[in-house]
């Protein structure tokens, strides 16, 4: 990584991107967020497949039950989770793209007999239902941190007394905190969270695992009502994950700029390879957060 990083003039957002450039560098699935290796020569889609299993293992679902998984992407966890346990699931995403993706496989597995399934193009402060359970993955860090503690609310007000909400986000760490690990902090780092925060995640803010000035993800929670019963740390795991994307997308390197042109292609490499740097050298971390209304029973450990 350089200070003097080149400019890109013409990328696109990932709202005007094409569902086929995501499918360049993802897994069959579409997952798009940190898998999880149980096994070290797992493919990419087995791992993917393994870290939904994980999150979902956690919320104690019962057939019958309504999960609601915000910012649900292509939608593998919801089908996983109707697939597996029996329950009916809401997605919700902003991408109109995503809708029609989810929405076309729902009905074909209505058609089949599958629990119910729904998606809708909206927000989770939209949201105008009751969930049994809640997971989301990957959304919360394209969320600004002044409205953490709206969400946290929005979750704990919507599940009944024993409902829990699972939480998967990349977060970051404080200067003191990695000072004290030994990790240095240099102008090309600045210049990479810029670039990030410029180009591919615009508006987007990483929060921090705990703490209080400022609060972390925990102290969010716990204030919300939520008792924090699990931290799981995956990082390495994402930084596996990186790496398997940055190079499927370098293969199909051609086809991807024919897509969305070249400057978005070396935009999405930049990003790619250089969030991997980022988790091994310890800047950042992913992290799945057990919350726990005050009657749901604790995960099994």
């Amino acid at each position: 990584m350089s200070v003097h990083a080149p400019l890109y003039h013409e990328v696109l957002s990932r709202e005007e991107l094409p569902d086929e450039f995501f499918g360049l560098f993802l897994d069959p699935t579409r997952t798009y967020s940190c898998a999880f290796w149980s096994h070290p020569d797992d493919t990419l889609e087995k791992a993917q497949t393994a870290k939904i299993d994980l999150a979902l293992a956690k919320c104690d679902l019962q057939p019958g039950m309504a999960l609601l998984d915000v910012g649900c992407g292509w939608g593998s966890t919801m089908l996983r989770a109707m697939d597996t346990y029996g329950v009916n699931t809401i997605g919700l995403t902003r991408s109109r793209n995503q809708y029609r993706y989810v929405r076309d496989m729902l009905v074909d597995r209505l058609i089949r007999g599958r629990p119910y399934g729904g998606v809708r193009v909206q927000g989770w402060e939209d949201f105008d239902r009751r969930a049994d359970r809640i997971v989301c993955i990957g959304a919360l860090e394209h969320l600004p941190v002044d409205r953490y503690g709206e969400f946290f609310d929005f979750a704990y007000r919507i599940m009944p007394s024993d409902g829990v909400l699972l939480l998967q986000t990349v977060v970051s760490y404080s200067r003191e905190h990695l000072r004290a690990h030994g990790t240095q902090i240099t102008s090309d780092d600045f210049a990479f969270l810029r670039f990030l925060r410029e180009t591919i995640f615009p508006g987007g803010e990483l929060p921090l695992p705990t703490g209080h000035h400022p609060k972390g993800v925990t102290e969010y929670a716990e204030d919300a009502g939520f008792t924090v019963a699990d931290i799981q740390a995956l990082g390495p795991h994402y930084t596996t994950t990186l790496d398997c994307w940055a190079d499927a997308l370098h293969e199909n390197r051609d086809r991807a700029i024919e897509l969305a042109g070249r400057d978005t292609y070396n935009a999405y490499m930049r990003y790619l390879t250089g969030s991997a740097e980022y988790f091994r050298r310890g800047h950042t971390d992913v992290m799945q957060f057990t919350c726990l209304k005050p009657d749901a029973r604790r995960p099994p450990h």
